[in-house]
């Protein structure tokens, strides 16, 4: 995304159509998995909460479905360079928010589609790590407002996330080949969490762990380097969450949840 478009973007996290509990944010996980369409994607929508996680001791691992190598419009830039710079940004990134490892699935970017396959790897890692909490992006989110059309690769990923989490992640029979028979397990997740959304209704307070979120986003430099406004928006966008969630707080971050204990 260019500077301009994650600003559309951000913008549309920061405006929930529901108000959020404000107890939620008190609840804790031993473990968390949290699926990404692009690099810096989950960083934008959660990295106060990743790091404010691992801070709390839980255990945070990051899956990026794509391999980013269409996060540049300059025709100099060679696409394996590319991935390579944005896995290296994502892992420094990952690092300063506290997740313990980043798993790469390598879909192409920018031709994401809601398949078989891509529903077989998310619900292997699911079913590998078993983790309380798994976290994806919204698939309902399609545009906000007249500022932002979601991209395809944000709603295709979220659709195959919502698969693997149900039915995919709990029933032996799916591709019972490829996983139950190579010792991959069912698991019965405790909570699911959408980002990238605009049906807020699980508020985390972000205060005192913008700072991390800041620097995890300036570690993707290849797609927001030129971004010279970037600390104010986010901070601001962080406050409009929290104002908007009515809990209280100064500044938030927020999700669609679901929980199953």
């Amino acid at each position: 995304m260019t500077p301009a478009e994650e600003g559309s973007a951000a913008e549309a996290l920061a405006a929930p159509e529901a108000a959020s509990n404000p107890l939620a944010s008190e609840r804790r996980f031993a473990k968390a998995l949290v699926f990404t369409p692009h690099p810096d994607d989950a960083e934008l929508s959660g990295g106060a909460t990743m790091a404010k996680w691992a801070s709390e001791g839980t255990e945070v691992i990051l899956c990026v479905v794509t391999n980013g190598a269409m996060g540049s419009n300059d025709p100099s830039v060679g696409r394996e360079e590319l991935i390579a710079t944005r896995q290296a940004e994502q892992r420094a990134a990952a690092g300063m928010l506290g997740v313990s490892e980043v798993v790469f699935l390598g879909y192409e970017d920018g031709y994401v589609e809601d398949s078989h396959e891509l529903r077989r790897d998310m619900i292997r890692e699911i079913r590998r790590h078993r983790p309380d909490v798994v976290v994806g992006p919204d698939p309902s989110m399609f545009y906000f407002g007249q500022q932002y059309m979601n991209h395809p690769d944000h709603r295709r990923v979220g659709e195959a996330f919502l698969a693997a989490v149900n039915p995919g992640a709990t029933t032996v029979p799916l591709y019972r080949a490829e996983l139950y028979d190579k010792g991959f397990e069912p698991h019965q997740v405790k909570a699911v969490l959408l980002s990238l959304t605009t049906n807020g209704d699980f508020t985390v307070d972000a205060e005192g762990f913008m700072d991390r979120k800041l620097a995890a986003l300036r570690a993707h430099d290849s797609q927001l380097g030129a971004w010279e406004g970037l600390e104010g928006f986010v901070i601001g966008m962080a406050e409009m969450i929290a104002t908007s969630s009515g809990t209280g707080l100064r500044q938030a971050e927020s999700f669609k949840a679901f929980f199953f204990d």
